[in-house]
């Protein structure tokens, strides 16, 4: 496919390969679909601590992370503020404490977004390195010469515009990493009460996003997030009636429903698991 409008603060070549069924080059991602990995909370630690920025440093102005990563006598940590699925081992060597275990997989976040030049921990060896960690600007625009520090964007700045409801609800944590992907997609893509349809150009070219974002967005519409209205021609395991190499691809479309993020995270989508499982399809919860 000839390179044109596609996501990348770097030069790429005059021509990249894409192929619908599988995600795109390492290469060529956006930071956001790096950080789509099985294990770990990399992705929602960055997010959090992108709101948690927002909250405490002026528009246009840098921020300075004063949070430790554990508890301490008195204020609140990095492990109050993620929710870890960590929990106290005590099989072979010695015991580990539930708290121990967040830790270390808050440091390995750490770690990782390091390595992706989404945040400053400082150099290898240096004692506490992970406290006071420094936030990097969350488009790429690091390198290893050279850190750009993030700063709270200004006002007319284009952003995803985020609910705040998706953190303070509890929707950061809950959302799987490919659901949280789709969600800022279709956020990005549409505005309230406003339809859209996102073809496999834009969601592997601009996003970086693999065809797992079907599965995900029909996640969404079961938690209330999302509205789908369904292509006539399109089945319910997201594949094609009717449709041959040259044609283009019939999409569903979507609708944010911005409102679905007011209610509780837990209660909702513990509700939507529980029918899920019991009918084997993914259904929203009756009334919600």
């Amino acid at each position: 496919m000839p390179y044109g409008d596609l996501w990348s603060p770097h030069a790429l070549p005059s021509f990249v390969e894409f192929d619908e069924r599988r995600r795109p080059a390492e290469r060529i991602l956006p930071p956001l679909a790096k950080l789509l990995l099985p294990q770990g909370v990399a992705l929602e630690f960055h997010l959090v601590a992108l709101f948690v920025a927002q909250t405490q440093a002026r528009s246009g102005a840098r921020w300075e992370n004063q949070i430790p990563i554990t508890k301490r006598s008195t204020g609140i940590a990095w492990v109050d503020l993620m929710a870890v699925p960590a929990k106290s081992s005590t099989g072979g060597g010695r015991p580990s404490s539930y708290t121990a275990n967040k830790t270390r997989q808050l440091r390995a976040s750490l770690n990782l977004l390091s390595n992706h030049r989404l945040v400053d921990i400082g150099d290898p060896g240096v004692r506490n390195r992970y406290e006071g960690f420094k936030l990097l600007s969350e488009d790429a625009a690091s390198s290893a010469a050279s850190f750009v520090e993030y700063r709270v964007p200004r006002e007319h700045e284009p952003v995803i515009d985020v609910p705040f409801q998706f953190f303070t609800r509890g929707w950061v944590h809950l959302l799987t990493k490919s659901e949280i992907a789709a969600y800022f997609m279709w956020l990005s893509l549409s505005a309230e009460s406003e339809w859209v349809t996102s073809l496999w150009r834009q969601r592997a070219g601009l996003f970086g996003l693999s065809r797992d974002v079907y599965d995900a967005t029909q996640a969404l519409a079961a938690y209330g997030l999302v509205d789908v209205l369904p292509s006539r021609e399109r089945r319910q395991n997201g594949t094609w009636r009717n449709f041959s190499t040259g044609d283009k691809p019939y999409g569903n479309k979507i609708r944010v429903n911005r409102r679905g993020l007011w209610r509780p995270a837990p209660k909702a989508v513990e509700g939507v698991l529980r029918k899920t499982a019991a009918l084997g399809k993914w259904s929203r919860v009756v009334g919600e």
